[in-house]
């Protein structure tokens, strides 16, 4: 297959319009009303492999991708990382900061990276005045644990091929929610970090890959994935469409 198959997203796969971001619909009546400044700060660039937030840094913001990835993980007793997730362009950061008033997880950029830091003081005054916004904010909350008790879900319950090729769907599932209807992905973290997050060993990760191109279900190169029989993918996935 022609190399340009693995272009496509080359430009546009780590932007995210406002109305597509998570918080959009928080962000964007503000910047009607022309308050927006009060509560968010835009933009902060982030290099790739800075560190934005450690954990116990105590909490003040909440952190939305505009462009980018960002990995967040903790530090296990033995001192190696274990990564808690990935997260793409619309995609929020921090909530778990909030019942203890600190950070609980590093917070790390996979790429150049541009986030919009909210100020969780002036979110929760906003959420005050406005049932919509705090109606929201309590919707993205929710997301967050629904999130979590997937992931709980995938370990429990999922084989190692299950493992990966459901995390496969859920990334090209998150690109499409961003508009990136595209069967070519890009994922911008290492195989080390998908083995990681995932509880698998990245030769393991690499066989499965294999696997999964001998089944003319994906085709790898590099970083970039296309999906060639997305229903097979969601069988191996052990998802319903």
């Amino acid at each position: 297959m022609h190399n340009n198959s693995y272009k496509r997203l080359r430009s546009n796969s780590y932007s995210v319009p406002c109305e597509l971001c998570s918080i959009g619909s928080l962000c964007i009546p503000m910047i009607q009303d022309c308050t927006l400044g009060n509560l968010l700060n835009q933009k902060k660039a982030l290099a790739k492999n800075e560190i934005a937030v450690k954990a116990g840094d105590p909490f003040n913001k909440l952190y939305v991708i505009h462009s980018g990835c960002l990995k967040s993980y903790v530090i296990t007793n033995n001192g190696t990382q274990q990564i808690t997730g990935f997260y793409l362009p619309g995609d929020i950061l921090g909530y778990e900061a909030i019942c203890e008033n600190k950070y609980h997880n590093y917070i790390e950029a996979l790429t150049h990276t541009l986030v919009c830091e909210v100020k969780y003081d002036r979110l929760i005054a906003f959420g005050n005045e406005s049932a919509s916004i705090r109606e929201h904010n309590i919707r993205l909350m929710s997301n967050e644990i629904l999130n979590q008790q997937r992931l709980i879900m995938i370990f429990a319950q999922k084989n190692a091929e299950e493992r990966l090729a459901t995390f496969v769907y859920s990334m090209y599932r998150r690109y499409a929610q961003r508009g990136h209807t595209s069967l070519n992905i890009k994922l911008a973290m290492s195989r080390a970090d998908i083995a990681n997050h995932l509880g698998l060993t990245i030769e393991t990760v690499s066989r499965i890959f294999t696997r999964l191109q001998q089944a003319e279900i994906l085709m790898v190169k590099g970083k970039y994935i296309l999906i060639k029989n997305l229903s097979e993918l969601i069988k191996a996935a052990g998802e319903s469409e």
